[in-house]
């Protein structure tokens, strides 16, 4: 029996893969983590844990651990995880009971605004997914002569959030997204992503 922590640095959407254990927590993550634990030998997905963070713990059946332990993040930062097949208590465990305080980290990049984008009818600018943007600004021209949606990725028309003349919407989300055009005339918008 063996218990490790494990101090490791994570590119941006590069998965780094851990050894066999029955039991994980991760002692510290400035952002949330993939995790999935898979067996060997048979491809199987035994567990999958999407957008967890630091004081997440979990412990497999003691016939259930995994071989391989694969851990992905949106953001490169550096993690600290303790795997094993022994229940330890770690010294500096997280623990959360009540109100949470939070505080956004701001971001460090703005991408230089491309010109307004004409969408004409019936037809939707396709913004790419981005997986490190932290924000993105989307507005409608104070001009135009219609709505625009805001949608996810060819959602189609008539759909997603409607966004009037002269009024912009931020959304924190590193999804594609689709700004739609069914007003009857072109409109106008502008992009603005912060990374």
């Amino acid at each position: 029996m063996t218990t490790e922590v494990i101090a490791q640095t994570l590119q941006a959407g590069v998965q780094a893969t851990f050894g066999q254990g029955r039991i994980w927590y991760i002692k510290s993550a400035t952002s949330a983590l993939t995790i999935i634990a898979e067996r060997i030998g048979t491809g199987t997905t035994i567990r999958k844990f999407i957008n967890v963070g630091a004081g997440f713990k979990f412990t497999a059946e003691p016939d259930d651990g995994w071989t391989y332990l694969r851990v992905t993040s949106a953001l490169g930062q550096n993690i600290e995880i303790v795997i094993g097949d022994d229940d330890v208590e770690v010294a500096n465990a997280v623990s959360v009971t009540g109100a949470v305080s939070i505080s956004e980290v701001p971001s460090s990049t703005i991408t230089p605004s491309a010109a307004d984008s004409v969408v004409n009818n019936a037809s939707a600018l396709a913004i790419a997914a981005n997986a490190s943007r932290r924000r993105i600004t989307i507005g409608s021209l104070s001009t135009n002569t219609g709505s625009v949606r805001i949608q996810s990725a060819t959602a189609g028309a008539n759909r997603g959030l409607e966004l009037q003349p002269g009024i912009f919407v931020e959304l924190r989300t590193t999804a594609a997204i689709d700004v739609r055009n069914d007003s009857g005339a072109a409109q106008t918008v502008y992009v603005l992503e912060e990374s």
